[in-house]
């Protein structure tokens, strides 16, 4: 009755308890739970005893924006003791780990690293064109792509998924492993007790396993010699600075875990999407076509220009992004303003992005959006850099 969330609207029993928001997405279809709840209560919805979800387009810059004074929600502990550059709620550690980061992932080094994938998306070429004019199955191929890719130019390792035809045994179990977040990541407390408690059963084991892989990698590579960079050689080069504190140890697992997972099970499903809506909608494949006649196809400087082929990239992560509901973040003591809304001092909220990315004007805030009628996948298709679905509000994020 006195609650300062209390105005909200909302499901009743979500004010009372996360556990009735993860029993609705026990089928992991949390984002088609926050879509009915949008449809029902409108753009402010109390989802939780201290959590409002906001469906409006501000909420990206408010949340995540180079002035905002947010702190990261315990969605972020999911790896400890493991840290890493995301996996901390620590801003201090934040900054100092990602300045690695932004080392592997310079312009320079992404041009070295993108000559590794276009060896792999030749021979993800060679098995499309082995089907000549039958259909083929895409989905288990660009899993086998994105992971072979990230092996390579993360850890300079071949994990032969595309070679073999055929799954890597500990990345099925990664997978197995990720499944876990799908109904439980509205209350992430949750997976933290079966960690701790339960270890060895159902899925949970298959969690350690995962961390286990991810650590087996970066082992691998450590006891190589490389004349050529990878990710991996960034974190080593830091972590060999830094002499053996134990303490670092847990952070290159944290950001190895982190590598593993970004490089590889966000990529596949995006890939996987994309070429979905290209086969839907041929029309938009044929323009792609005939836009990439004449240019070299091996330099990413240019492929960057071609304004049918980012606005169909970007129109597919709109309407389906690889992360569809979470991160969250809890706002600073002094509350948040966001639309003429003011959501009170030290209260989760999150942004689900399938949702906003799917309103009817969803793409209200930026003139960036003006495609000058070179090309129309809908009235209003190129969304503003702060609607991207990788979770950042920077052109590249």
């Amino acid at each position: 009755m006195f609650h300062r969330l209390k105005h909200f609207p909302g499901p009743k029993l979500a004010a009372v308890s996360k556990l009735w928001h993860v029993w609705k997405c026990h089928d992991s279809r949390g984002h088609l739970v926050l879509q009915a709840w949008y449809e029902e209560y409108g753009e402010f919805v109390r989802t939780g005893p201290n959590e409002i979800t906001i469906f409006h387009p501000e909420a990206y810059e408010a949340m995540d924006g180079p002035d905002n004074r947010n702190t990261r929600s315990d969605w972020y502990d999911l790896l400890y003791p493991r840290i890493s550059s995301i996996f901390t709620r620590d801003r201090q550690l934040h900054h100092e780990r990602r300045k690695m980061w932004e080392h592997a992932l310079s312009r320079k080094a992404l041009l070295l690293y993108h000559l590794r994938v276009i060896e792999k998306v030749q021979t993800l070429q060679r098995l499309v064109a082995l089907g000549e004019s039958r259909p083929v199955l895409i989905n288990d191929l660009m899993y086998f792509f994105a992971f072979d890719s990230m092996g390579d130019f993360a850890f300079s390792e071949d994990f032969g998924m595309m070679r073999n035809e055929r799954w890597h045994s500990s990345i099925a179990t990664f997978r197995s492993a990720l499944t876990l977040l799908g109904p439980f990541s509205p209350a992430i407390w949750i997976p933290r007790l079966g960690f701790a408690f339960i270890p060895s059963l159902w899925k949970v084991k298959n969690w350690f396993h995962m961390l286990e892989f991810c650590d087996q990698c970066m082992a691998r590579r450590m006891k190589k010699t490389l004349s050529d960079r990878d990710i991996a050689s960034w974190f080593i080069a830091d972590h060999v600075k830094h002499g053996s504190d134990p303490t670092r140890a847990r952070w290159l697992s944290g950001d190895t875990a982190t590598l593993v997972v970004a490089g590889s099970d966000t990529t596949a499903p995006s890939l996987t999407l994309l070429f979905y809506f290209l086969a839907r909608y041929p029309m938009h494949a044929e323009k792609i076509y005939e836009e990439i006649h004449g240019v070299d196809r091996e330099n990413p400087a240019a492929l960057a220009t071609l304004p049918h082929l980012t606005g169909t990239i970007n129109e597919a992560m709109r309407l389906l992004p690889a992360v569809l509901t979470f991160s969250s973040r809890v706002t600073p003591p002094e509350g948040l303003m966001i639309n003429e809304t003011l959501i009170p001092g030290n209260t989760k909220i999150c942004a689900p992005r399938y949702t906003i990315g799917r309103r009817e004007e969803p793409l209200i805030l930026s003139e960036v959006r003006n495609t000058k009628g070179i090309f129309k996948l809908r009235q209003l298709m190129s969304p503003p850099m702060s609607s991207f679905p990788s979770g950042g509000t920077a052109n590249r994020s």
